[in-house]
């Protein structure tokens, strides 16, 4: 009984294979058939160095104009994309600066005693000061806003022949630059330089010569 079920195995195994050989052949696409525009795909390593060239040509060094001054990167980032909306590209770079604090204007009290109480009186007069807080040889005039309130008060003393100068502190702080990028055949109007400065706070703004970065691409 068993040979016989072998037999039977051995005859539908072999009438399978002949159903299979009698089936029309499958049809494989060629890759000669496919598109020839497809660009052969390759590893950058895998480039001649000197079959590479600039896609820009010499527009890698462009003008721009820089934007200074600004105390936040938040602000910064906010005149980045006006910008971008009028359809230029720029970047934000940040920039120490040496910046002066606390100027005070001091007075040098004169070793002779008339043209030291002159002075005296013109401090209690115009400053308002105690005579009896002036024993020194100089006296400090209280911190100003900035230079250019210390320096008229400098020309003010000046002008009444008082000896004085301006003292302050000198200190790093972090300052953020947005640098705008112009094309060669569209530069930024005057229109977005003052909406820049108006609305933002630019302490100025400049214009230069940048170098842009470049794309690459293989002449094989």
């Amino acid at each position: 009984m068993l040979r016989w079920i072998c037999l039977f195995a051995l005859l539908a195994n072999a009438l399978l294979l002949l159903w299979y050989s009698v089936q029309a052949p499958r049809t494989v696409p060629r890759l000669d058939n496919l598109s020839r525009d497809i660009d052969t795909l390759r590893l950058v390593g895998e480039i001649n160095p000197q079959s590479l060239v600039w896609l820009s040509g010499d527009s890698e060094v462009s003008s721009c104009v820089e934007f200074d001054g600004f105390r936040s990167r938040v602000k910064a980032g906010a005149v980045k994309r006006f910008v971008y909306e009028q359809g230029f590209s720029s970047e934000v770079e940040e920039v120490r600066v040496q910046v002066e604090r606390n100027h005070k204007v001091i007075v040098v009290l004169p070793d002779e005693l008339n043209e030291r109480m002159r002075v005296i009186d013109y401090l209690e007069s115009s400053e308002g000061l105690k005579s009896e807080k002036m024993l020194n040889f100089e006296y400090a005039i209280a911190a100003f806003e900035g230079r250019a309130e210390a320096e008229e008060k400098l020309m003010e003393l000046k002008a009444s022949k008082i000896k004085a100068r301006i003292e302050f502190e000198r200190v790093s702080e972090l300052r953020f630059r947005v640098r705008v990028f112009e094309d060669i055949d569209r530069k930024l109007s005057n229109e977005i330089k003052e909406v820049v400065m108006e609305s933002y706070s630019v302490e100025k703004n400049e214009k230069k010569v940048c170098q842009r970065v470049a794309s690459i691409r293989s002449t094989e």
